[in-house]
């Protein structure tokens, strides 16, 4: 062990400082990369609070825009809910009769209009008990200014094949193109309306009877807000 001093105390002086002075600073390194992540971390916060504000001034503003939009817009549009009473008020005693049904749906209300009114068995050709019906309709549609129109056909579920319609496609095609002329001819306006026929894809009940493929034929108009 003497001979272990005596080495130590034979070193050069200059070994001994450079050892400390490296352990020294291996000792003080991590202060170094805790204040660089320190430093990062304070600026990812920042730029988190910045994007968070910039959210908020943009929900804002936005807000305030649909605020304006609604104070500023048509009472129509405002409220589509009183053109809907109007309508329903108007064509009730139709309803009440059983002559048209009346269903509000999304953006608007639906009217629809049992085929026998309207049309002989195979046929497209508007029958002139059904002009009362469809005038009355027409009054009401041409006194509302916005909104399309689309007047849709529909059969039952039994096939047609004859010299005029080839299949359901054809017959309900052409009897929601009559109800359009119709309707044009009462005044409403035509870029509005729309003709589309549906065959027997959209039934309104399920079955085969005679019962229900009475209901599946019919006319129905929508009305879109």
């Amino acid at each position: 062990m003497s001979s272990d001093k005596h080495a130590a105390r034979d070193l050069p002086l200059s070994v001994l400082d450079h050892d400390e002075d490296e352990g020294g600073e291996q000792s003080g390194r991590w202060l170094l990369s805790y204040a660089d992540l320190v430093t990062t971390m304070m600026v990812l916060f920042l730029a988190l609070y910045a994007m968070q504000l910039a959210k908020s001034r943009e929900l804002e503003l936005r807000n305030q825009s649909r605020a304006v939009q609604t104070s500023t817009a048509p009472a129509s549009a405002v409220q589509p809910h009183g053109t809907e009473r109007a309508l329903l008020a108007s064509l009730d005693p139709l309803r009440v009769r059983g002559e048209i049904t009346i269903v509000p749906v999304a953006h608007g209300m639906e009217i629809g209009i049992n085929a026998k009114i309207l049309f002989n068995a195979g046929d497209a050709a508007l029958l002139p008990d059904s002009f009362g019906v469809l005038s009355r309709i027409a009054g009401v549609l041409a006194q509302v200014p916005n909104g399309n129109i689309l007047v849709e056909g529909h059969t039952d579920s039994t096939p047609i094949a004859n010299v005029r319609y080839a299949s359901n496609w054809e017959l309900s095609s052409a009897r929601a193109g009559a109800v359009v002329r119709y309707l044009v001819e009462r005044g409403v306006e035509a870029h509005r309306l729309a003709a589309i026929g549906r065959a027997d894809n959209f039934p309104l009940v399920a079955g085969t009877d005679p019962v229900s493929r009475a209901l599946n034929r019919r006319v129905t108009i929508a009305v879109q807000y």
